[in-house]
């Protein structure tokens, strides 16, 4: 059921990039964008459930969070048995490998101390649990991402326990078909910041769409929410997304869809071996 949250994010890429003045993206970056923007939305809402529903979570909220976030996609697209499904996953792990690589001043390390994983175990969990999805179809991506043999063993039991909690929690707190929605999430626009090409033109696409408001309604009407909460697209000053637990508010950065395009654009995307 996770799978109907997120329409409006796509599309809100797709005006981004038509609009901008820059050249157009090949297949394999488009999808590379589209990949980690889905991935985003669903790690932050994932981060709303469980901070509105009082899930229990055993470790860090963020490995958590990274879990349902990936779980997620399986759900957006029926675990699509192909290979463009299969490259969403390496994409969104290739993100983390492209981050943990990047040069970034001493304020953007994660320190051993942060609540995040670090870069690169966030890259090897991610291509553990897309190689663990199937084993059997999936033994280049081992080549592909480097992924040690000791790690990739256990890969499909990682994967088969982050799927079923993921289960466990839809099945036990959706809200009862029929009963009446009592808080709403809402979806609240931000002027976007002069320096993205058209951003204007793009922000009134997307609110023409619906779309975004589509996700939150539907999020709306799946769990019993205890509060009203809402979903924020705003300028942030430098790539990022989160959920703000006090106000019960994800935000949503236009830097992170700019920077998700900026490294698409300009590294070569790892490419599954010709069969």
């Amino acid at each position: 059921m996770l799978k109907q949250l997120l329409g409006g994010l796509t599309l809100l890429l797709l005006c981004r990039l038509a609009a901008a003045e820059e050249p157009a993206l090949s297949a394999e970056q488009l999808r590379f964008v589209t990949a980690n923007a889905e991935f985003t939305l669903l790690h932050e809402m994932g981060h709303l459930l469980i901070s509105e529903l009082k899930l229990p979570v055993l470790g860090r909220e963020e490995d958590a969070a990274d879990q349902l976030g990936f779980i997620g996609l399986f759900l957006l697209y029926g675990k699509q048995r192909d290979t463009d499904f299969y490259q969403k996953l390496l994409d969104v792990a290739e993100y983390w490998r492209l981050k943990s690589l990047r040069p970034k001043p001493a304020h953007e390390e994660i320190q051993p101390w942060d609540s995040h994983a670090l870069d690169a175990q966030r890259f090897y969990n991610f291509a553990c649990l897309a190689y663990g999805s199937d084993p059997d179809r999936l033994e280049w991506m081992i080549q592909t991402t480097g992924l040690p043999v000791e790690r990739a063993l256990y890969c499909d039991e990682e994967y088969r326990q982050a799927q079923y909690a993921v289960q466990w929690f839809e099945q036990r707190l959706q809200r009862p078909r029929g009963s009446p929605v009592r808080q709403r999430i809402r979806v609240l626009y931000d002027e976007p910041p002069g320096h993205l090409s058209h951003g204007q033109e793009m922000l009134a696409k997307v609110k023409a769409s619906g779309e975004l408001e589509a996700v939150a309604n539907k999020a709306s009407e799946m769990f019993d929410l205890p509060r009203d909460a809402t979903l924020r697209l705003t300028s942030c000053g430098a790539p990022d997304a989160w959920y703000d637990a006090r106000n019960a508010e994800v935000v949503l950065c236009y830097e992170s869809l700019e920077h998700f395009h900026q490294l698409a654009s300009s590294r070569a995307l790892p490419r599954p071996p010709a069969r």
